[in-house]
Order: C-alpha cells, then structure tokens, then sequence
C-alpha cells in the first residue's frame, strides 16, 4: 500500500527510508518530470516511480549511479551521498583515504 492510500483508509503511513528522502529532496530541486527524469537516466519510467515512492529498496549501485547523475543531473557529492544512503561506496574516496 502506498503511503497516501494508508493515511486515505486511517492507517499510518510508512516512515520512508533515508534514500528515498534523498531523492525526493533532490527531484524537488529539479524541474523535471518523473517521465524526463527516467528517460535521461535510461531507467525504466515505473521503476524509477518506485524509488521515489519507496517500494524499490535494493536498487543496485549502478542504477543508483545513472538515476542521480544523468537522470536527476547531481553533482559527484549528492551522487555519493545517495550511494552511501543505500549502503553502497562512494564515487569518489574521501580526502583522509587519497
């Protein structure tokens, strides 16, 4: 059940996980349609509306990759912050590890 529906029929809605808040707040930060988002990230339109409603929770790292830099166009940082949100390793080595 999607968290609307829950709240619609009285039930609580689900606490969304750490990624999905992440990419929520990120697509509120572009101007892009849900539609654009999964065509520029070459992910398919229903899986990408599942990560951001949080019914996907194991996206790989790769899908994760080309959903935040080419689908939602984040800087390396914000990719590796929603990297890090799904436990996966960063793009890019912090500096103490260089």
């Amino acid at each position: 059940m999607n968290p609307t529906a829950a709240v619609r029929s009285g039930g609580v809605a689900p606490r969304r996980s750490p990624l999905t808040e992440l990419l929520l707040e990120a697509r509120e930060k572009t101007n892009k349609s849900q539609a654009d988002i999964a065509r520029d990230s070459w992910l398919n339109e229903s899986y990408v509306s599942r990560l951001f409603s949080g019914e996907r929770t194991n996206p790989s790292r790769d899908a994760l990759i080309l959903f935040g830099a080419f689908g939602l166009e984040l800087p390396v940082p914000d990719v590796d912050e929603i990297l890090l949100a799904a436990d996966y390793k960063q793009l890019v080595l912090p500096q103490s590890l260089r």
